[in-house]
């Protein structure tokens, strides 16, 4: 009966030890997997920010491709104007900017002249109102004139030949996951010092700009009026032609409508879109 026991008691021990391992193995397994996700999460948070060294062109406070969490915020003042030069069928050209714009707050103004991704938006939003205004719009040339850090001017967005119809809806996935605008509608790093690289330096009107604007806004069927009956600036704002405030439209997204009208008005079928 004693060694019966004594047998029981050491096959009892033998049990708990290799359960006790077993519970080992499985938190060191645990541990192992926690220890993965960190690694993970702290690395890609290091690695992200920098992508901008291997993935784009040089310049990123200048062309903003993979400015954004790129440890780059406040550290470049960046300045100037940019223009669109509207062509319709029949050879009408006509001027805007953002600035002239009642649909943008001040905020949105500056983020729309010298923030590439947001210039294009604001350029969907243009062509949009050129399909609800029904004018058959075939280009839109840039010019601009940017100084960056107190380096020589230059131009942001260029050449004037490029075309920014071909690019609508196509910038929203840069490197590594779609096509450098660089080079195409935007220009690379302009040099620390030597030459001013801008033609003019907005030799256009400010009020003709604003007349041109509020022109298209009539012919697109939008109106600017006070929501409160405030006499304040801030209690105007623009209406759409269904009496919705016009921000609400989604103006500046490229959607069937949009993208068969610049196939249509252009007279292409996709080619040079991206």
């Amino acid at each position: 009966g004693r060694e019966g026991g004594a047998r029981r008691a050491a096959l009892a021990a033998g049990g708990g030890a290799e359960e006790g391992r077993g519970v080992a193995r499985r938190l060191r397994g645990r541990q192992l997997r926690l220890l993965l996700c960190f690694c993970g999460y702290f690395g890609w948070h290091l690695v992200w920010p920098l992508r901008h060294f291997v993935l784009y062109a040089p310049g990123v406070s200048w062309h903003e491709e993979g400015h954004l969490h790129a440890w780059h915020m406040k550290l470049r003042s960046k300045g100037g104007w940019a223009v669109l030069e509207a062509v319709e069928a029949g050879g009408r050209t006509t001027l805007y900017t953002p600035t002239s714009d009642r649909h943008l707050t001040y905020g949105q103004v500056k983020k729309a002249i010298d923030r590439p991704h947001a210039f294009l938006l604001w350029t969907t939003g243009l062509a949009r109102l050129h399909m609800m205004a029904g004018r058959n719009l075939t280009a839109l040339h840039p010019r601009s004139c940017f100084s960056l850090n107190s380096r020589p001017a230059a131009p942001l967005y260029a050449p004037p030949t490029a075309n920014l119809l071909d690019f609508l809806g196509g910038y929203e996935l840069v490197p590594p996951f779609g096509p450098s605008a660089v080079g195409r509608w935007l220009t690379s790093l302009p040099p620390s010092s030597g030459e001013d690289q801008c033609e003019h330096h907005l030799p256009y009107r400010a009020d003709l700009m604003r007349k041109n604007m509020d022109e298209l806004h009539t012919a697109a069927g939008l109106s600017f009026r006070s929501d409160g009956g405030g006499g304040r600036r801030s209690d105007w704002k623009l209406f759409a032609p269904n009496g919705q405030f016009a921000y609400t439209q989604k103006l500046h997204l490229v959607d069937d409508a949009l993208a068969d009208y610049l196939r249509r008005s252009r007279g292409v079928h996709g080619e040079g879109r991206t």
